[in-house]
């Protein structure tokens, strides 16, 4: 008898499972290769003798990535470059995040290379879609922190 219940347990645990990831329409998808993440990267001992390891971006895209954001948001929206400023707050390998601002008001914006190419895959006031961040670009957690805890 409580083998049966146990087993009907169950049956009924996977029929419910399966009945709400059809009425939701929960699919999983497959996960597409992350973009290739190069950069330098530099260990170092610290004062209790744990190891931290950065990366950083190499002089020139660092000096670049705002005019890049900038182009990339001017391209998308037909705004004057000259009355926006872009500042980046996070750059580790390829991905970038930062804020935007110009006179009608401003936001954030979160930028992953892609085969090369910068791309912004948010910008705005709102909430990013987190999922797309973390499981397709596979964005850092520790930039995604504040919007994707």
């Amino acid at each position: 008898m409580k083998n049966a219940l146990i087993i009907g347990g169950l049956i009924a645990a996977f029929l419910a499972g399966y009945f709400l990831s059809q009425r939701y329409n929960l699919k999983v998808e497959p996960k597409t290769a992350a973009p290739t993440v190069t950069a330098t990267i530099t260990t170092t001992p610290s004062e209790t003798g744990a190891v931290t390891t950065t990366m950083a971006p190499s002089p020139e895209e660092e000096e670049n990535m705002e005019t890049i954001i900038k182009q990339l948001l001017v391209e998308k929206y037909g705004s004057n470059a000259n009355d926006m400023t872009v500042t980046v707050s996070q750059q580790k390998g390829n991905y970038a995040r930062g804020g935007v601002t110009e006179p009608g008001g401003g936001g954030m914006w979160l930028a992953v290379r892609v085969t090369g190419d910068w791309q912004l895959v948010f910008d705005g006031n709102g909430v990013p879609d987190c999922n797309l961040l973390k499981v397709t670009y596979s964005f850092p957690e520790e930039m995604l922190v504040g919007m994707c805890d």
